[in-house]
């Protein structure tokens, strides 16, 4: 009797398994959206496919200095913390997810002593142990659990390639900050200069008013020439502490002093490849990209786990278990049948709520394949312009140093006025500023297309 309760057990597990495995999967099964692109990026120039963004970002810049606090940050700052942690919560989630598909066993086991008054006045003592294994599994007879690991899975892809996009925005905002930084210094490098110069010049005009060919509003001219200068210095330190503590921030520690190494520009690696590549790269490299496109999978799944609810389910459980005092043997083995019948639309209405995510994850999806086109073509025409923003400033700044020597040999030949010395003394200082900011803002455009096009991440 023994022996055929068992094997009844057993013939239910077979039987069991054979409908989990070779039983369908309701919902659909997904299928990358066609998406069309161009085969050329605005305003690239090449249709070569080898791009920027296949090199590491390491190698895309000289400044060891700059290596270490891209390095510190993505150990210690938050964000990226947050999102390894996001990654595990999903793991966990994925291996929950995935568990259900399997029998769930337990055990439970109970003993006693017990003593009961008998007649006569005598008491009767015994004691009792048992155990008891039990079994439960939920058949996937429609595929709800196997489409649920399907959502779970993409779920942690898509936190994966969340952590890789936060990864390549650390890096540009650590690179681009610490540009302001150099180019910040740079400027109270020329402003020290312009005021050293500006002194000089208030020295010389004094010393004429003394011998008596220049007068008290040229010295008065000079003064307020030197005391505006003078008023950036402040500005730029304020501006130099405010960005150190916020690259500070970003590395994950206190607001600290920030060590520079190379000179602005002595910063970047010419490339060997400078080509952007072909728009339909970026699919499978940016990972906002595959991140919007992993959550489309899950909201896909999701359907298939709104349409099995509306299916019969079917539950099987089972207990073997023996009370060793006396000596017996349980065995029971239980199929549970559930059929929805009515529930006031709740199942329909979840398939059409799995139906609406999975279009709006689709639109996500598009949207963000739109959005870095266009923030690749923003690169490419910003690093173009603004080069040849570079090269017609240092033609404005030559000129201009040019316009303040002569200004200077006129006005001590007696040939021309102090004004004029100040008028191009402050077209020189405000070139000189304007092609410091324009050879900053270059540099930045280069990582900006380095990020645009998804390196960095790899």
């Amino acid at each position: 009797m023994v022996s055929r309760n068992f094997n009844t057990i057993v013939l239910l597990l077979i039987i069991s398994t054979i409908l989990a495995f070779s039983g369908c999967k309701v919902g659909p099964n997904y299928k990358r959206p066609v998406t069309k692109v161009d085969s050329l990026f605005r305003f690239a120039e090449s249709k070569d496919t080898n791009t920027i963004a296949n090199i590491e970002w390491v190698k895309l810049f000289k400044d060891t200095v700059l290596h270490r606090l891209v390095n510190a940050g993505l150990q210690n700052n938050w964000d990226i913390r947050i999102a390894f942690a996001r990654i595990e919560q999903a793991r966990a989630n994925f291996k929950i997810e995935r568990g259900k598909q399997w029998p769930q066993l337990d055990a439970t086991g109970q003993g006693g002593w017990y003593k009961q008054p008998s007649p006569g006045g005598q008491s009767l003592e015994y004691s009792s142990l048992q155990a008891y294994a039990g079994v439960s599994w939920e058949i996937d007879i429609w595929g709800k659990l196997r489409r649920s690991k399907e959502a779970a899975r993409a779920n942690l892809f898509s936190e994966m390639a969340y952590q890789q996009s936060v990864r390549i925005s650390l890096i540009n905002t650590i690179v681009s900050t610490y540009f302001d930084l150099l180019e910040y210094d740079n400027e109270l490098v020329i402003t020290s200069e312009n005021i050293h110069i500006l002194e000089q010049s208030l020295q010389l005009v004094k010393a004429k008013m003394i011998a008596g060919t220049a007068s008290g509003l040229t010295v008065a001219q000079a003064e307020a020439e030197l005391a505006q200068a003078k008023t950036q210095v402040p500005r730029l330190e304020m501006l130099l502490g405010e960005k150190e503590n916020y690259l500070s921030t970003l590395l994950g520690e206190n607001p600290h002093s920030i060590p520079r190494g190379l000179k602005m520009l002595d910063q970047i690696n010419i490339p060997e490849i400078k080509t952007p590549g072909i728009p339909s790269q970026l699919i499978l490299r940016r990972p906002d990209i595959m991140m919007a496109e992993q959550s489309l999978v899950s909201a896909n799944a999701n359907i298939g786990v709104a349409r099995a609810m509306m299916l019969p389910s079917l539950n099987l459980s089972g207990t073997i278990g023996s009370a060793f005092n006396p000596t017996s043997m349980v065995y029971n083995a239980i199929g549970n049948l559930v059929a929805p019948i009515f529930g006031g639309g709740q199942l329909r209405a979840g398939v059409t709520k799995a139906q609406a995510q999975k279009q709006q994850m689709l639109v996500t999806y598009l949207q963000t394949i739109n959005t870095s086109l266009k923030e690749v073509s923003n690169a490419l025409i910003d690093v173009s312009k603004l080069h040849e923003i570079v090269l017609s400033q240092q033609v404005t700044v030559d000129a201009a140093q040019t316009a303040f020597d002569l200004s200077n040999q006129l006005y001590n030949a007696g040939y021309a006025s102090y004004l004029d010395v100040i008028t191009a003394q402050g077209l020189l200082f405000s070139s000189e500023i304007s092609l410091s900011m324009a050879q900053s803002d270059e540099l930045t455009a280069l990582i900006t297309l380095y990020t645009a096009l998804g390196g960095g991440w790899k």
